[in-house]
Formats: C-alpha cells, structure tokens, sequence
C-alpha cells in the first residue's frame, strides 16, 4: 500500500486502456545501519522536480551482530528542501530530511497488544516503528548515455520514536547521544 502511494504521488504510474504500467525505479539503494538493518537494500522513485523521493527498503540483521536474526521491511520518504549544488561532474545536496516508517518481522514482534496482556500494557508496538532523519549526500554524474546516471554516497542522523519519547521524558538519565543513530549508503541512480 505504501509502495502504491509512493508512486501515484512522484507520478511515475502511467494509465492506460489495457491496464496500468509501473515504470523501473529511478534509483536503487545499500545501507548500513540506521535502524533498518545492519545492511539494507532498496529501490524508489524520485519526483519530477527532483525534491521528495520514496523508497522501499529490505533489511536483514543477522543473528551474529544482533543477537537473533531480524528481518525487515521499510519505507522511507525523503525531502530535499534545499537546492543542490553543482561542482564539475559532482552534486551535493547538503540537506535532506524525512521519516522512515519500519516494520519487523517475526512471532516475538507485535503491532498490536498481544491477547495474553490486559489492553494497554506495552506502551509501544515492537514491530512498527518510524523515524525521522536529517543527512546530506553527494553525488558523482555520470555521462548522459550510460546506464548509471550518478552514484552518491550519503549519510543520515536519524533517532526513532520511542527513543525521543524516553529522551523528552527522561532527560536526566538520557543523552542526546544514546537516541541517535548514523547511517550510511550508496544510491544508485539509473537512467
């Protein structure tokens, strides 16, 4: 459904008399880190005007790292509010900003109050969880004929709900520094 939305809004779902047709994704995505997984990889689309994107993201976490092995699925929009800057064959874009809203898979995870437990008694779901981040990234361009259009390696600063809700009310035995999370990638943007 995310997915669905994703691209009616970036415009890239083109009608037609004998059905519809979803065109490939602008850009493909590795992660590391960042609350999505230890590696995740993902695939969007970006906006005609080049400043909101949507992603779907896959991520594993393995049980060597993590302690049990995590599965997950993400989707993530991203907004460039300021414009990028061209130097040569290279382009930064020295703010981006959004959410990611993350689910978890597994029998130990819930989105809802288990039935065993009264109504209430978690105050959070385990299997659902959205973020909001902040990065930049810059970008090598490519020539106009290849496949690769740019490749750009990019970071963000991103914490997650529950953790700024602990934060806000436990700020004598939290730091700013135990509900942030760094992330970095490489996006891939095709033709």
């Amino acid at each position: 459904m995310l997915l669905f939305f994703l691209l009616l809004t970036t415009g890239k779902i083109s009608a037609q008399k004998k059905g519809f047709k979803i065109n490939a994704p602008d850009h493909l995505n590795l992660q590391y880190a960042g609350g999505m997984g230890f590696i995740s990889i993902g695939a969007g689309y970006s906006a005609k005007n080049q400043k909101l994107e949507g992603d779907l993201y896959y991520g594993y976490l393995p049980k060597s790292v993590g302690g049990i092995r995590i599965h997950s699925i993400s989707g993530k929009v991203t907004w460039i509010p300021i414009h990028s800057v061209s130097i040569k064959n290279y382009q930064v874009e020295p703010l981006m900003t959004g959410i990611i809203v993350n689910y978890s898979f597994g029998k130990q995870y819930f989105s809802f109050d288990p039935p065993n437990y009264p109504y209430r008694y978690y105050s959070f779901p385990t299997a659902i969880h959205s973020a909001l981040f902040l990065g930049s990234r810059i970008g090598f361009n490519f020539p106009a004929n290849t496949v690769v259009r740019r490749l750009t390696l990019y970071y963000e600063i991103l914490s997650y709900d529950r953790e700024i809700i602990s934060f806000v009310s436990n700020t004598k035995s939290l730091q700013a520094g135990d509900i942030i999370t760094l992330s970095v990638g490489i996006r891939i943007g095709l033709e």
